[in-house]
């Protein structure tokens, strides 16, 4: 039995905001932000019951994470919830370099446009945390998952057969248990659950350094009806487009934040203001600052990604400077990587050696983005750029082929198992859709144009294998979906009688460069992916303690 206490003790006093006590859920998320809130909304969408108990009040107001990459663009899109995105988003239009925001000239740093349109059917955005949030919320709960602010776990133990967490209640200082058979920490940097289990860090924590400041300001006079993403001053200040263009915001960001974590507000404000006239060649200027934060550059790595029934991810799991938001991405993309694999253990189609997998493949990327990302900061050739480190990272061969490394060129994709499945674009009902829109909560074959003989062989191996498997052709004679280009063998590394088997999170599970067309090649291959032992039942969703 592992018994952890997470804070001080909790009352005895039992409050009534989740039901009868023990509440039963099948999972348990504690932390409510970025990573907790897309972790609820994954998992519901495959079909898992959640808890997030988030000790906060509400949504923050500060929009911390800005970066929506492409990938997870791609995870959102989906369930469904990129149009919702898209409306309180926008278009990255370039980084630039200026004196003050007043000069006459920016000289640019990026390249124009968003090169991840050509690789990506959702491409990346710029979404302030505070505006996804919501989103996230309100998808959730419609899909039946429970979210409670003001709560907050004060111990749990597990045992084998589940997890027994103790929650408070903030506001009326009771507490209630909830058995859950699994419970994921998305409890942030400093996550009292990781700690509890003793799980060391690699890496570095950051002090309090970074200030950043989000403020409202008429800024056209300097602007001049330019629109740049960001820009940055000499001194490494940056001055980031935040909001929405019907709802403008501005962020103000500093590396080295000359205050200590206690000075006074009115200080901070007036150095703030200060600061904010000089970089903007404004000096009449009168912003008005929404909020102030400051925070520490820490870059850490969990020496593993769970113990026994509990989980990190997120913050919890790695924590990153801010370049290229890749901290608040990777914890979307570890939510991806856990919810299909929970819901395959917990609906009995797996055994619990599938949940290994996560640290065996997060853990990795999480090491692989980390040290580029620090590159990055320190300015040296080799790092990537994010685009790569988000949608070129490799998981290993699930049936145990050579190591392809920890990352691949998105722009020349191989279709390997382990990659990241390709985006193609295809003819559909009259309009195209991305191949990325056929993935989901199950298995996927895609057989190539003279690959006919696939389909009846993946219409045996899902009726045997009692799981959600789909199979479609791409191209050729009569195929629903239609290759303009003829590209799909080639993108995926086939010829044109092969297929293809993708996991539930895009990600190639096994290929076959040719035809065996049988049912059996197709559920071994499953089963492999799966880490399926012969015989399974489902995994009860908790038991009483």
């Amino acid at each position: 039995m592992n018994t952890a206490t997470v804070s001080g003790p909790a009352p005895d006093a039992a409050g009534d905001a989740m039901g009868p006590d023990p509440v039963h859920v099948p999972v348990l998320v504690v932390g409510g932000s970025l990573s907790g809130l897309s972790a609820a909304v994954l998992l519901a969408h495959q079909g898992v019951g959640c808890l997030v108990v988030e000790r906060r009040s509400g949504i923050g107001s500060h929009p911390r994470s800005r970066v929506l990459t492409a990938r997870s663009g791609e995870v959102f899109r989906s369930v469904g919830l990129e149009p919702a995105i898209d409306a309180v988003s926008r278009r990255p239009s370039g980084w630039f370099e200026a004196r003050t925001l007043a000069d006459p000239t920016y000289t640019r740093l990026d390249p124009s446009g968003d090169p991840t349109l050509l690789i990506s059917p959702a491409g990346s955005r710029l979404c302030d945390q505070n505006r996804l949030e919501p989103i996230l919320l309100a998808d959730a709960r419609s899909r039946g998952a429970k979210v409670l602010y003001g709560c907050e776990l004060t111990s749990f133990e597990q045992d084998p057969h589940g997890v027994t967490a103790r929650i408070l209640d903030r506001s009326t200082g009771r507490s209630r248990t909830v058995r859950c058979s699994y419970l994921l920490a998305a409890d942030g940097t400093r996550s009292p659950v990781r700690d509890s289990l003793g799980i060391g860090l690699r890496g570095r924590r950051g002090e309090p350094r970074f200030l950043s400041t989000v403020f409202a300001a008429d800024l056209d006079p300097a602007l001049r009806g330019r629109r740049p993403t960001a820009v940055v001053f000499p001194g490494r200040e940056v001055l980031f487009a935040r909001g929405t263009s019907r709802a403008p915001l501005w962020e103000y960001g500093i590396p080295d934040s000359p205050f200590p974590a206690g000075a006074c507000d009115d200080e901070v404000g007036r150095f703030v203001r200060e600061r904010l006239r000089r970089v903007t060649g404004l000096p009449g200027l009168e912003p008005d600052v929404r909020s102030v934060l400051r925070w520490g550059a820490s870059a850490v790595v969990a020496e593993r990604f769970g113990e026994g029934r509990v989980f990190l991810l997120g913050d919890a799991a790695h924590t990153m400077p801010v370049v290229g938001g890749l901290g608040g991405n990777s914890g979307i993309q570890d939510a991806h990587n856990l919810a299909w694999k929970l819901a395959a253990v917990l609906h009995g189609n797996a055994g619990r050696e599938l949940l290994d997998t996560y640290d065996t493949e997060r853990n990795r990327v999480a090491d692989h983005t980390l040290w580029h990302v620090l590159a990055t900061v320190r300015g040296l050739p080799e790092a990537l750029p994010p685009e790569t480190l988000q949608l070129g990272y490799l998981y290993p061969d699930p049936a145990g082929g050579p190591d392809a490394g920890p990352c691949e060129d998105p722009y020349r994709p191989t279709g390997r198992p382990g990659s990241r499945a390709p985006h193609l674009w295809l003819g559909h009902d009259g309009g195209r859709m991305s191949v990325l829109d056929l993935f989901g909560t199950g298995f996927t074959l895609l057989a190539g144009p003279l690959g006919q003989r696939w389909l009846p062989a993946g219409a045996r191996a899902a009726a045997g294998l009692g799981l959600p498997f789909a199979a479609h052709r791409i191209g050729g004679p009569d195929s629903a979906l239609r290759d303009p280009c003829g590209t799909f063998p080639t993108r995926y590394g086939i010829g044109p009688a092969g297929a293809v088997l993708v996991r539930p999170d895009g990600y190639v599970a096994r290929r076959w460069e040719t035809a065996p067309h049988t049912r059996t090649a197709l559920e071994h291959a499953v089963r492999t992916a799966l880490e399926q032992p012969a015989a399974l039942s489902p995994e009860p969703a908790s038991n009483a303690p």
